[in-house]
């Protein structure tokens, strides 16, 4: 005795209900491949490959993209058999089937996204060659023997970046000069022959004057913070903490925002000459570095009045961008630092907030001018939650060299003590006049004091330090020495670049002699760095001289691509007297190139000579791209899940329609069912668009079973719980596609095509089998997933169509999608008793039972003038 549900979800034997149920088949269902047959000893192996994608182009591109460890992946047979397997530390995951339980030859791929919350689905591009990164599920045919290699990917789209992006920087002058460039821009790709490029001038030196850091977003967007320098004018807003934008579009400076703390106001006096009530506020007041979150909505800022990290929110893109409100940071002291705590430095990358400073041992200047350089140390924290974490200290009392060393005669040797004349060895924060180099009344000085101004994650996870030397930022080139009205001087800038390397069992190691854990550097063994080498090459050799130390503390690295390029005075060998920016190989430490930014000279005080003239340094981005699609497929069981067996269909016409403005996109499905749409196709980040599947242009000869293109339908929308292998189209082959921010990539937008499929009920006389008329029916879809049919209430299932029964008997309910079915008798022919029990059901119809000549045929009977009766059968 079988069991049914009733609306009440009480089990009710058939055999005591008052009508008959006749089940009928339909036409022979056409073959199709069985659930389990085939062999798996026949499969060949499927690697599946998921790669950390770069450059968005939707193809592997070894060996810039490297493999993902740890990943999940499974193999899914038609039955529903699973195998899971996880990625090597090549990014490789192998199956074979062969020595498996899986069966039929063709299986369904699954990846599973390891870091949701950082990581999106990789930009995937179509076809099936092992170097095209397809969707994150694939489908994948290893019958007769066959090997194949599946890959895919995922991609952190803050990280991205053009692989040519232009550079921008800002070049600093004296408070007087006019006319001068300001924030400049100039291609990252330039070689290695003097000067390079003519970088192009966006503004003014008049603009925006003193600033050292620079954030950019990628709408159009230089975000510029307040620097105290000597001899240098603060921006339009005067002497606050201002950040000021700089847009593409206008190409205007207007005030952004401004940070709590007042600044010591310059002495203008003697053309700034001399400004002397700035020189010890340098590197205690003002903003430090200034980044920008790689989606562009957080601005980051080290106030140096208050020693706090700064949040600021960016509201808006391009020029309508807006400030949200601030929330600070106390950068804490670290343990064990000697004299005041000067943070200063920022790294971003992805979601990890770095920042940086040092510890002034200030407190040691007492017994000698240049303190103890022993004292000194450099701090790096992790910034999460809130909260502060320190994950690297080092000293700073490593051999440096000199900051300028004549061929001859120089008052400077290798090794170099800290407070000789023109040594590079890092002092402690002082406020000295240090020894004047006078031979050919160049009047150069310096006294090295550390900054640390910028931070970079390295792929490996190192950490990359930029320095810069404080000092050449309290002297400038032919100005006069702090509280002299007759001594000029030029300071020489020392600053450095170090690399800090990740540790196996947890935390960093600072170089050493030039290598950096597996990585050997550009100078072994110079003498000029911890350990006695120096890993990255940060000197220039003139005609009369070597500067040992020659950075500024500007720093940009580009991820994946291993470039790094710092700002530095004199970047070419033989060219004296000029501010730019070095490219070094970043795994190396190796010079590859070159720029002059700006000529100054010997005798000008208008620049900055070899002091620092030149601000941070950041790269221009494109915005990430954005994608959606993924496949279109013969849903042969009509149960909405793409079943590995399960055909693909192309020629599929696939139309976004923006709800905002803007053209409509299309395009069609290929030979594997798939299509795509992506920024170079016209679509737009946080858009919605209204998506329409029409399958008109499809050849119904590829498609099983005798198919025609009337008899197709939409298959059941949003079937169980998986949505990266359900269809996501209703029953008119349309949906709806939010597009998110830049990065976005969704590839779970299926749609399935089935045969439709119907319901003929014939109604009868219990006694004499005739056809009854004006029997009244209605069709309920079980929808709500409780049990028994439920027609009221929140939770009521979907009611389909009301029908009487004609002449002949019949009522029939056509274009179904798959699903369960419930039959309710809502009126009788006149002279017939209503059944005691009116609902019947449910019926499950699919395309095998359903979708040929009357589909699944009910029979049900009444008897004339007494309570009906019904029986169930079904042939």
């Amino acid at each position: 005795m079988v069991k049914r549900r009733t609306p009440g979800g009480v089990g009710l034997a058939l055999a005591v209900t008052t009508a008959v149920v006749v089940v009928l088949a339909g036409a022979a269902v056409p073959a199709v491949d069985r659930i389990g047959e085939g062999r798996a000893p026949g499969d060949g192996t499927v690697t599946v490959r998921v790669v950390d994608e770069v450059d968005a182009d939707g193809r592997y591109d070894y060996p810039l993209e490297t493999g993902l460890r740890g990943v999940r992946i499974t193999l899914t047979d038609d039955r529903g058999t699973v195998l899971t397997r996880t990625t090597n530390r090549f990014g490789h995951a192998l199956f074979a089937p062969a020595a498996s339980r899986l069966r039929g030859g063709r299986y369904r791929v699954q990846v599973y996204n390891p870091d949701p919350a950082d990581l999106q689905p990789a930009v995937a591009g179509l076809g099936s060659g092992a170097d095209v990164i397809r969707g994150n599920v694939g489908f994948v045919d290893v019958s007769g023997n066959r090997n194949t290699i599946y890959t895919t990917g995922f991609w952190e789209p803050g990280e991205y970046c053009q692989e040519n992006p232009d550079l921008v920087s800002c070049s600093l002058a004296k408070g007087d000069v006019r006319g001068e460039q300001g924030l400049t821009r100039f291609p990252s790709d330039f070689g290695a022959t003097w000067p390079g490029p003519r970088p192009a001038r966006l503004t003014d030196n008049t603009e925006q004057r003193a600033v050292f850091g620079i954030g950019v977003d990628r709408t159009g967007n230089k975000y510029l913070g307040t620097s105290v320098k000597r001899h240098t004018e603060y921006g339009p807003r005067g002497a606050v903490n201002a950040i000021y934008r700089y847009n593409d579009g206008t190409d205007k400076v207007s005030p952004f925002v401004t940070l709590p703390g007042t600044l010591t106001r310059h002495d203008s006096t003697n053309n700034y000459l001399n400004d002397n009530r700035i020189y010890r506020r340098v590197g205690r007041e003002g903003l430090g570095d200034v980044d920008v979150s790689g989606d562009g909505r957080t601005l980051y800022a080290v106030n140096l009045n208050d020693s706090k990290l700064y949040r600021v929110p960016i509201h808006g893109t391009g020029d309508s961008v807006r400030p949200g409100t601030l929330s600070s940071y106390t950068v804490p002291k670290p343990n064990g630092c000697e004299g005041q705590w000067h943070p200063y430095g920022i790294g971003v990358r992805g979601k990890r907030v770095l920042v940086g400073g040092v510890c002034g041992a200030e407190n040691t200047t007492v017994r000698v001018p240049y303190g103890d350089p022993s004292k000194l140390s450099a701090h790096v924290y992790e910034f999460k939650w809130g909260a502060f974490d320190e994950i690297f200290r080092h000293r700073l009392d490593y051999p440096r060299g000199c900051a300028y060393r004549p061929t001859s005669g120089s008052p400077c040797g290798v090794p170099s003590t800290a407070g000789g004349t023109l040594s590079a060895m890092w002092e402690a924060w002082n406020e000295r006049v240090p020894t004047i180099f006078e031979p050919g009344g160049r009047r150069f000085a310096s006294a090295p004091q550390p900054i640390l101004s910028n931070l970079e994650i390295a792929d490996d996870g190192d950490l990359i330090l930029g320095y810069r030397d404080r000092f050449a930022d309290m002297q400038g080139n032919a100005t006069y020495a702090y509280n002299s009205t007759t001594s000029l001087m030029r300071a020489i800038a020392a600053g450095d670049v170090l690399r800090a390397c990740k540790q196996h069992g947890g935390g960093y190691a600072l170089e050493r002699n030039g290598s950096c854990g597996p990585l050997n550097g550009a100078l072994p063994g110079n003498g000029l760095g911890p350990g006695g080498g120096e890993f990255h090459n940060d000197l220039t050799v003139l005609s009369d001289a070597q500067q040992h130390q020659v950075t500024q503390g500007g720093m940009v690295l580009q991820p994946h691509r291993k470039r790094l390029w710092s700002t530095v005075y004199d970047p070419f060998n033989r060219h004296p007297f000029e501010q730019g920016v070095r490219r070094r190989a970043a795994e190396t430490g190796s010079i590859d190139g070159g720029i002059r930014l700006q000529p100054t000279s010997l005798s000008s005080a208008g620049l900055f000579g070899k002091a620092n003239g030149l601000a941070d340094l950041e790269m221009v981005c494109d915005q990430a791209p954005v994608q959606i699609g993924n496949r279109v497929w013969f849903d042969t069981d009509g149960n909405g899940v793409q079943d590995p067996s399960e055909p693909p269909i192309s020629r599929v016409k696939v139309t976004l329609d923006p709800t905002s403005s803007g053209p409509n996109l299309v395009t069609y499905t290929d030979a594997d069912g798939e299509y795509s749409f992506g920024t170079e196709d016209g679509l737009k980040p946080n858009t919605t668009y209204k998506a329409t599947f029409g399958f008109s242009g499809v050849d119904p000869d590829t498609l099983p079973g005798r198919t025609s293109l009337s008899s197709l339908r939409w298959t059941v929308k949003e079937a169980r719980s998986n949505r990266a292998i359900d269809s996501d189209v209703d029953t008119h082959g349309r949906t709806t596609v939010y597009v998110g921010d830049p990065g976005h990539v969704n590839h779970t937008v299926d749609a399935g095509l089935t045969k439709s499929i119907r319901l003929t009920l014939l109604k009868l006389d219990e006694k004499t089998g005739k056809p009854l008329a004006g029997a009244v029916f209605e069709l309920w879809q079980d929808t709500d997933r409780v049990p028994g049919l439920q027609r009221y209430g929140r939770k009521k299932d979907r009611f389909v169509h009301r029908c009487a029964t004609s002449g002949t008997g019949r009522c029939a309910f056509g274009s179904l999608p798959v699903g369960a079915y419930y039959l309710v008798e809502t009126g009788v022919p006149e002279g017939y008793v209503p059944p005691k029990q009116s609902v019947f059901g449910p019926y499950v119809l699919t395309p095998r039972n359903a979708s040929h000549a009357d589909g699944l045929r009910v029979e049900l009977v009444n008897k004339r003038g007494d309570r009906a009766r019904a029986r169930s059968a079904m042939r």
